[in-house]
């Protein structure tokens, strides 16, 4: 990955400004402050909601960096421009996805199939049979 400081962020407003990022860091930018950052914090600052509302607003602007890069963040080709402003140069950012013709889905006529008649299993006869029991009586006489 690439952790050299080369992008620029330069405050355009009039006023102080400040950015956070993804990793709780803060960036703050005097007016017409400039600061040098890596291509991964610049993302990690553009992930931040808040800090993205700022370049929005047109009070930062980006320099020194390949509008591929920040397209490859995420970022429109209407925010590219105008997030770098006059750095902004005409690079064909992505290519024409040509889109191929729908086919025509022709219905297909639906045949029935008829399903078997299934014969339902012949009801089982149970017999019982009764059986009887004998009881022995025995004494409780002791025998000598």
């Amino acid at each position: 990955m690439n952790n050299e400081r080369t992008v620029v962020l330069e405050n355009i407003s009039g006023q102080p400004v400040g950015l956070k990022d993804t990793q709780n860091r803060t960036y703050r930018f005097g007016v017409g402050g400039k600061i040098r950052i890596s291509e991964i914090s610049l993302q990690d600052i553009l992930d931040y909601p808040a800090s993205k509302i700022i370049f929005n607003e047109g009070m930062i602007r980006i320099s020194n960096i390949d509008p591929n890069k920040l397209y490859e963040m995420g970022l429109t080709e209407k925010e590219i421009t105008k997030f770098l402003g006059e750095d902004f140069s005409a690079v064909v950012i992505a290519e024409e996805i040509e889109e191929e013709p729908e086919e025509e889905v022709k219905e297909e006529e639906i045949i029935p199939i008829e399903e078997p008649k299934t014969v339902a299993p012949a009801a089982k006869t149970t017999t019982t049979k009764k059986t009887t029991t004998t009881k022995k009586k025995t004494s409780s006489k002791k025998r000598k």
